[in-house]
């Protein structure tokens, strides 16, 4: 194969089109124009072709893992699903992947904690529905045990969804109290730290009134 033309691409003019026997083969950054010693009228071989167009995969992957992780923490799990919805090989996942926990990028136990956290403290939900949505984003059973101690129901924490659910009311009919527990297994909550939170709720919220009183 010939180099037959190497242009300067219009909207950067760090990134060079090369043509290999008349037609457009692939683009190199400036800097790799000179590392591999691309001039117009030489040969290149298929391996050398091979080589540049897997560095230039590579560089892509990177490239859109960071884009995606500068949003927020992401799951090992939610980069490959990004990166094979772009069409990247396995092999160049696996690099990527290698590369991101090397440079301490993607680290699933520290990402679940910084969910876990967000999810009780900021969205109000139970242990359930975290445990759920974790091994959804591909987070491991090993990793999730080791958690226990954070993924711990705490009745305070409980009792402060039954008060902004009820709005500081007290109920006392069967079929809301129920309705109640179903809206807290709805967020993850377990039933008998349900019932604790929601007897502690009614006992503090009967100490106030007599108190008013």
């Amino acid at each position: 194969m010939i180099i037959t033309d190497i242009q300067k691409q219009k909207h950067n003019d760090k990134r060079f089109s090369v043509f290999l026997d008349g037609e457009y083969a692939f683009s190199v950054t400036d800097i790799d124009l000179l590392y591999y010693k691309l001039k117009t009228g030489e040969a290149i071989t298929a391996e050398k072709v091979n080589e540049i167009l897997y560095n230039n995969a590579v560089a892509s992957a990177k490239k859109i893992a960071l884009n995606f992780l500068g949003y927020r923490m992401r799951s090992r799990k939610e980069i490959v699903d990004k990166l094979k919805s772009k069409d990247f090989s396995d092999e160049i996942i696996d690099y990527t992947l290698d590369f991101l926990e090397n440079y301490g990028y993607i680290d699933d136990k520290e990402f679940a904690k910084a969910y876990i956290n967000d999810k009780k403290k900021l969205k109000g939900f139970g242990s359930i529905k975290i445990r759920y949505e974790l091994s959804g984003l591909g987070i491991d059973s090993r990793i999730l045990n080791s958690l226990d101690e954070l993924l711990c129901d705490d009745t305070d924490d409980i009792k402060k969804v039954i008060e902004k659910k009820l709005k500081g009311q007290i109920i006392t009919d069967k079929r809301e109290i129920q309705k109640l527990y179903s809206y807290l297994y709805g967020r993850g909550f377990p039933y008998e730290r349900s019932k604790e939170a929601f007897d502690e709720y009614i006992f503090e919220k009967n100490q106030e009134e007599d108190v008013d009183y």
